[in-house]
């Protein structure tokens, strides 16, 4: 009887500590994707809020035909911040966060990158976003002045930019992609817009991911336990002739 009662001990321990194990590994899973969840989240709606400017970048108004005439583009629009450029950009000392800035022209219900009008002295010229980061966040400063710098993403470890100079190549490459010190006086021939963005997770993860990902200058990013993503796109300038 003893010997009976024993053994339903140990096989009772034995299922316990199994499902205690199972949950402990939900657990960790659980983490793990709400975490990834989120990074997704952050690169998706940073993306989203770049990209929407980026595709708007060096777009005038039409003006209406009168009496007969021919219709014409506005010729309001002076670039970002005045500087006739739709896109320009500051490269980061090093390996920090490069500095992207996008203008067109305002119209009745265009938006900076906060979703704002601009001040009145820029109604009807120009929408100016200019992204950057600062602590770790990724920022935006829009065409109103009295929002500020508003934060679109945090913990954002790198953020780097290049910019595509028309090729005269008919059979390779369309673009060739340079970082901004590169494009020197070329502002007006840049025609896309390559945009890398790593974030991490907020806390460290367990067991350890491992390091096999890439960051955006193309080095591996040591394995610490956080959790980490590394998305890139292009954007072409549509509203630039090619």
């Amino acid at each position: 009887m003893l010997v009976e009662l024993l053994t339903g001990l140990l096989i009772g321990l034995m299922v316990t500590l199994t499902a205690l194990g199972t949950l402990a590994f939900m657990q960790a899973s659980t983490v793990v994707q709400s975490e990834a969840f989120r990074l997704q989240q952050k690169i998706d709606v940073a993306m989203q809020t770049i990209g929407q400017q980026l595709r708007q970048a060096g777009a005038v108004e039409l003006q209406p035909a009168l009496n007969g005439t021919a219709v014409s583009f506005s010729s309001a629009f002076d670039g970002h911040a005045g500087s006739g450029h739709a896109v320009y950009g500051e490269d980061g000392r090093g390996h920090a966060a490069d500095v992207l800035l996008v203008s067109h022209q305002d119209g009745a219900d265009t938006r900076d990158c906060l979703g704002n009008r601009p001040d009145a002295e820029q109604s009807g010229i120009r929408v100016d976003s200019r992204f950057s980061v600062a602590a770790g966040v990724l920022r935006c400063l829009g065409a109103h002045r009295g929002t500020g710098s508003q934060a679109i993403a945090d913990r954002v470890e790198d953020f780097q930019v290049r910019y595509g100079l028309r090729t005269d190549s008919t059979s390779g490459p369309r673009f060739r992609f340079v970082d901004a010190a590169s494009v020197g006086t070329g502002w007006a021939d840049v025609r896309a817009v390559q945009v890398c963005l790593q974030i991490a997770s907020e806390r460290s993860l367990q067991p350890t991911p491992a390091a096999n990902l890439l960051d955006c200058h193309g080095g591996t990013i040591p394995a610490d336990g956080r959790l980490r993503r590394v998305a890139q796109a292009t954007f072409t300038l549509r509203n630039l002739p090619l």
